[in-house]
């Protein structure tokens, strides 16, 4: 079940990705779209066992949750196009 969950939530995101590039600029887009991805998963690594280690099981709920909300109000300032 979670293998479907990940594998709708990656081609949305390679969907949304180009969606948003400019037309001139595709590749480098994408290149920073997955350098930007990569680096968020080697230091969100990190943090969770640093944050799991020093403070527990709970507190890295809040972080995650923290996170969330956070992504989500900077989700707002996406620029609004037509999907087409």
């Amino acid at each position: 079940m979670f293998g479907v969950v990940f594998a709708i939530n990656s081609s949305l995101h390679s969907y949304l990705i180009v969606h948003y590039a400019s037309e001139d600029g595709v590749s480098m887009d994408v290149g920073f779209y997955y350098m930007a991805n990569a680096m968020g998963r080697l230091i969100g690594t990190m943090l969770s066992g640093w944050v799991y280690q020093d403070f527990g099981l709970t507190a890295c709920l809040w972080v995650s949750c923290g996170f969330l909300i956070l992504a989500s109000v900077i989700s707002f300032w996406l620029p609004q196009k037509a999907i087409q």
